[in-house]
């Protein structure tokens, strides 16, 4: 890395870290499941004074690697958010990595790239206890896969089990996302490909089971998903958060503003819904850039390739946001779930209106 590069992932890094005590302030101030995820107390065990008692998935195993930290060793509340942040900071230097590597970024350090990896929700949910720190380095190790899978194959193998451990619907959707990739490789002997493809479609068979037995589902169908769908929004409803949306009576735009742009101007109350709508603003902006770019793609004397880890990226955010349509109700939830992606969905739109705009510079 250049001199200017290393200053600048060390002030990432500063500013990072920082958040952990911006997440410490805010859990101690409003409550939430990350003082439960460190007390041991979010979801019951049959025998908590030993380790492997909390093994297990989701919540359990949150709460089994907090054991040792928190109650071994005693250590405190903020100690632990610094050490989610330590770990989520891995998955964010990758990302800033992949991304100096792209052609023409060695000259850029422009203010709107640099802006996107300093957007709060990011860092404010993985620095600090909880899922979206282990979620957010998962989904990084997986997408490692689409770099370079020849080398990177056994780490994006680990993000993908990870994000399982995690959060099973993740799991499922990366890993179904790189048996294609893997499957579409063809430098790869086709006898290769389909011996472990075979392997690979076995296990997302028991991984989709292993998500359907989570969502007392006996088999997959559209009865049974809506019934879920209807089960999680009343649940939710239960809590009387003051961001609760109809979600379930929105048509599939309203359903997609809320999703990536909400909350936005004209419904904030407050320092963090600011925030989250400053965050929002951006990503609109972005977006309306991309479209306005649009049309010089069908130029082809104008070149411009999105490299695959984007791509993946896209995918990955929207078919986790199709599944938070259905199941998520909350502003702020939603905010929360989406932070571990949506910093590729910002990426991808970046990428294709800056590189469009310096390949017509290129030709003139």
């Amino acid at each position: 890395m250049s001199k200017k590069e290393s200053i600048w992932l060390q002030g990432l890094w500063v500013y990072h870290f920082g958040f952990a005590f911006v997440f410490y302030y805010y859990i101690q101030q409003q409550g939430g499941d990350a003082l439960r995820y460190w007390a041991l107390e979010a979801e019951g065990v049959e025998n908590p004074g030993h380790w492997m008692g909390y093994w297990g998935q989701r919540t359990h195993f949150v709460q089994w690697l907090n054991y040792i930290p928190a109650k071994v060793l005693g250590l405190s509340f903020l100690s632990g958010n610094v050490m989610y942040a330590a770990f989520s900071f891995l998955g964010i230097r990758e990302v800033d990595f992949w991304m100096l590597q792209m052609k023409g970024t060695k000259s850029w350090m422009s203010w709107s790239l640099m802006g996107i990896f300093f957007l709060p929700n990011l860092h404010f949910w993985s620095a600090g206890v909880g899922k979206e720190a282990l979620l957010l380095v998962g989904l990084v190790w997986a997408l490692k896969g689409f770099v370079s899978l020849k080398d990177h194959w056994k780490v994006a193998v680990l993000g993908v089990l990870l994000s399982f451990w995690v959060r099973p619907l993740q799991g499922v959707v990366l890993g179904g996302m790189l048996g294609i990739y893997f499957l579409g490789q063809k430098v790869i002997p086709v006898k290769v490909r389909l011996g472990v493809g075979l392997g690979m479609a076995v296990l997302m068979g028991l991984g989709v089971w292993r998500l359907l037995q989570y969502m007392h589902l006996e088999a997959l169908s559209f009865q049974g998903l809506m019934a879920f769908s209807s089960g999680q929004m009343d649940f939710l409803k239960g809590f009387g958060a003051g961001s609760e949306i109809p979600m379930e009576t929105y048509h599939v735009f309203e359903k997609g503003f809320a999703l990536f742009f909400r909350p936005f101007w004209g419904e904030v109350d407050g320092f963090w819904q600011v925030a989250a709508a400053l965050e929002n603003s951006v990503g609109l902006l972005l977006v309306l850039g991309l479209l306005a770019v649009l049309p010089f793609y069908f130029v082809k004397k104008i070149k411009f390739t999105i490299p695959p880890f984007l791509w993946a990226g896209l995918v990955f955010g929207l078919v986790m946001a199709v599944a938070f349509a259905f199941t998520l109700n909350n502003l702020g939830i939603i905010m929360r779930m989406k932070s571990t992606y949506m910093l590729f969905v910002y990426l991808f739109y970046w990428v294709g209106v800056w590189g469009r705009m310096e390949r017509m510079k290129e030709k003139g």
